[in-house]
């Protein structure tokens, strides 16, 4: 592995896990989450990054942060957020404004060959999450006039994505991605994160050729990793995902369960492998300052939480709850959240700026919302669509549509109190408004010797 390419993502850590409290499986082992306080924190939080926004200035509709090509990312995280709890660009509620100013920020942040992420030695990552923001806007503005122009917009960043997937690579790297989008390397973590882009630019109507997604979970299950049974234990195989598949040696816990959770999202997952991927994740419980998560907090447990809420019952039922009560129980007084103590690079916390764990802890907390495409179980578009022109698109959209012709885009049909409530048949949770219900049942743990890759913060 190439140290000089990692950027401000780090090094990998190699972490012993020999003091990791062990979670007893009983059935009376139920945790249980009050929904009125999830409730009050997530709009806590998003009372703090409305309030926070930086309102004027080159930098408007941003969040502080000391260097400046994370800022597009951590706009695209906090705009997520609002989006994650049915507000709209535009619309006359609380956030309308405050999620179009960020949505301007962002579209402005692209570069004329459609990347997001120059100047970063990371880029992709910055690319993907900034896509993935737009794609979830499109066709959810206030003012259809914007709709042709975030439309284009999105073609672009496909067009890099898909450029980037067609680099020349060696046989382990073919189908994925990595920090930037001309390299030849490969890694889960990236790649997920594009897939991500996909699956929510379908979701929107965009024609994407098979062979991308063939070629990207291709990569993905060559980082798959059987575990054997240790002697004197419990008899069960494990397994688990590679960060690299031919240069990293174990599993890791974040890249498991990020795979399975894309893999899941795209109907492509293997049950036995799911199965072997539960056993091996059981040992790494929610933990505020656990050193699974390699000093990567925040970015590792969002991807164990989408996970295991993407598998649902019981690895939902165990996970959900006791992250969600991490998150409330280190919430700070003005809605904030800080980083744990045993976060990685002092400096990188102060870098990102304050807004990021708030979004992430949002985002989280807002999981089983299903608002956003990337959070739904199911594959399955909004039922009420809505008119909007898209150009044609060289990749991105379907080189059947001419320049101006209509493309039907998705949108969600607001309740009675002006937000959006996807219906129980796409997968819902549960019946009515989704995240009234306590979370929780029961599971457990055990100790292991992860490694933890190089996430973006």
């Amino acid at each position: 592995m190439n140290i000089e390419r990692c950027g401000f993502a780090g090094t990998v850590l190699i972490i012993l896990l020999s003091a990791l409290p062990v979670l007893a499986q009983t059935p009376s082992d139920e945790v249980r989450v009050d929904p009125v306080r999830r409730r009050g924190a997530i709009a806590a939080g998003l009372r703090w990054l409305g309030e926070h926004q930086v309102r004027s200035g080159a930098e408007a509709g941003s969040w502080q942060a000391m260097t400046a090509s994370y800022r597009p990312a951590i706009a695209s995280l906090a705009g997520l957020a609002f989006l994650a709890n049915g507000h709209l660009p535009g619309d006359d509620g609380p956030y309308g404004e405050t999620l179009s100013v960020t949505l301007k920020y962002v579209m402005g942040a692209m570069a004329p060959d459609g990347y997001l992420g120059q100047g970063d030695r990371s880029g992709m990552y910055i690319h993907a999450i900034c896509s993935l923001f737009a794609f979830s806007c499109l066709g959810m503005q206030a003012d259809e006039a914007r709709e042709p122009e975030l439309a284009e917009w999105c073609r672009r960043s496909l067009d890099v994505i898909v450029e980037a997937q067609r680099v020349s690579k060696a046989s382990l790297d073919v189908g994925g991605w990595r920090y930037d989008p001309y390299t030849s390397e490969s890694d889960v973590s990236v790649t997920c994160w594009q897939m991500l882009v996909l699956h929510s630019a379908r979701q929107a109507g965009f024609d994407i050729e098979e062979s991308i997604f063939r070629a990207a979970h291709g990569y993905l299950n060559r980082a798959f990793h059987v575990i054997e049974a240790a002697p004197g234990g419990d008899g069960a195989t494990s397994g688990g995902y590679l960060y690299r598949p031919g240069f990293s040696r174990d599993p890791e816990p974040s890249a498991t369960a990020l795979v399975m959770y894309i893999q899941t999202l795209f109907d492509a997952a293997d049950d036995a492998r799911t199965q072997q991927a539960m056993t091996y994740l059981r040992r790494y419980p929610p933990a505020w300052d656990g050193e699974h998560y390699g000093g990567f907090f925040y970015f590792a447990s969002f991807y164990m939480m989408q996970g295991m809420f993407q598998v649902g019952g019981e690895a939902w039922d165990w996970f959900g709850p006791r992250m969600a009560l991490v998150l409330l129980d280190h919430q700070s007084g003005d809605g904030s959240w800080p980083y744990p103590p045993n976060n990685a690079k002092p400096a990188l916390m102060r870098e990102t700026g304050a807004a990021y764990p708030v979004a992430m802890a949002v985002l989280m907390l807002s999981l089983d919302k299903q608002f956003l495409p990337m959070f739904q179980r199911q594959r399955r578009l909004y039922d009420s669509p809505r008119n909007i022109v898209v150009p044609a698109s060289k990749s991105g959209a379907s080189k059947k549509d001419a320049p101006g012709e209509v493309l039907l885009i998705p949108v969600p049909t607001p309740d009675d109190d002006g937000l959006v409530v996807p219906d129980a048949e796409w997968g819902g949770v549960n019946d009515g408004v989704p995240g009234d219900e306590e979370w929780g049942e029961s599971g457990d743990g055990a100790e292991g010797k992860p490694t933890i890759g190089k996430p973006l913060f």
